[in-house]
């Protein structure tokens, strides 16, 4: 089976999981993000939105701090004109503070969906929906609920 060639919005998106986030090239956000992007992540685990590169590259510096080993694995791609989602997992590990929970040394794996909106070839705005409760779950801030017995 031939596999086609990567489009330029799958390169680009490619580069923001590589360079950005598994390696912390900061400077790569001024190449692949607009000068307004907008990122929107889940508020419990990220500050929401962030309207910039230099707001993404901080928030991308904060988690490197918390977890410099994490590693993005991108599982699916998918586009339709000028939108790319992704199906994603990650795994590293927890060692500093982050957003108010305390690095204790333990390992995570999450599973995420981004959706990413580009205009003139660089994301525009990205939608980061992932597992957070199943992220603090395995940093055992969160007990697991058990299932309710019947009776």
């Amino acid at each position: 089976m031939c596999k086609q060639p990567m489009s330029d919005h799958e390169t680009v998106v490619k580069r923001y999981y590589e360079e950005l986030f598994n390696e912390g090239v900061l400077d790569v956000a001024e190449e692949i993000l607009t000068d307004d992007v907008q990122y929107h992540g889940p508020r419990s685990v990220t500050p929401g939105t962030l309207e910039s590169p230099s707001q993404v590259k901080a928030f991308v510096k904060r988690y490197h701090g918390a977890f410099p080993d994490i590693d993005y694995h991108v599982e699916s791609v998918f586009r339709s004109g000028d939108q790319v989602a992704v199906r994603w997992t990650s795994e590293g590990t927890h060692t500093e503070d982050l957003f108010g929970i305390e690095g204790q040394g333990e390992e995570f794996t999450g599973t995420g969906l981004n959706v990413f909106e580009f205009e003139d070839g660089k994301i525009a705005e990205v939608w980061s929906y992932w597992d957070t409760l199943g992220m603090v779950r395995e940093l055992g801030l969160v007990a697991p609920m058990g299932l309710a017995s019947k009776k």
